[in-house]
């Protein structure tokens, strides 16, 4: 079961805050745009994805809907650190134009209507040769029926207008960062928008 309460989110943010970004922005270093840019972290949580993007000198819109992940990106970075603050759902905040945009375990939490009304808005926000980083969530999750899913051929088709950079598949038994065992099918995504 996803989080759902103020409670668990709050638990959730206290767990992960201290543990490093996940590995896809090992990978997605080597693509990121020398000497700046501007980059949307969507769903940031307590900020590890934040503080990879700021430490590579890119000016970072972090939307989160929970006050208290934006409260702690804010006690995480220096006041004078290129940074704007967005608290809403990710699919209700302004998009502005984006260099990078990611969405690391946080896009499919959206409902299907909800996320295929998202998407075009935010490829259009992608300046033509930005970049996407962020997972899918694939079919067999144990999360299927409470979020968005995709198959593999329906990724494709979402990033149809993208030059694929990396696409990693990986299905396995686990748990949450809360411990919770589950069944993990994910779609780990970098690629770029073609021009």
């Amino acid at each position: 079961m996803t989080p759902t309460t103020d409670d668990e989110w709050l638990e959730y943010f206290a767990v992960t805050a201290d543990k490093p970004a996940h590995p896809l922005f090992d990978l997605l270093d080597e693509y990121l745009p020398d000497g700046g840019g501007r980059a949307i972290d969507l769903g940031c949580g307590p900020g590890r994805g934040t503080l990879r993007l700021l430490a590579r000198g890119l000016h970072v819109t972090a939307v989160d809907q929970a006050e208290e992940a934006l409260a702690l990106v804010r006690e995480r970075v220096p006041a004078d650190a290129p940074l704007e603050l967005r608290q809403g759902s990710m699919d209700e905040v302004e998009l502005d134009r984006y260099d990078v945009a990611v969405g690391c375990f946080s896009l499919f939490f959206l409902p299907p209507p909800r996320f295929d009304a998202f998407w075009p808005r935010l490829v259009d926000a992608i300046e033509p040769g930005g970049l996407w980083a962020g997972e899918f969530l694939g079919v067999n999750d144990t999360w299927r029926d409470e979020c968005t899913v995709h198959t593999r051929a329906q990724v494709d088709a979402l990033l149809d207008g993208f030059e694929i950079l990396h696409l990693g598949e990986e299905e396995f038994d686990g748990a949450t960062a809360l411990n919770t065992p589950k069944h993990w099918h994910l779609f780990h995504t970098i690629a770029r928008r073609r021009s």
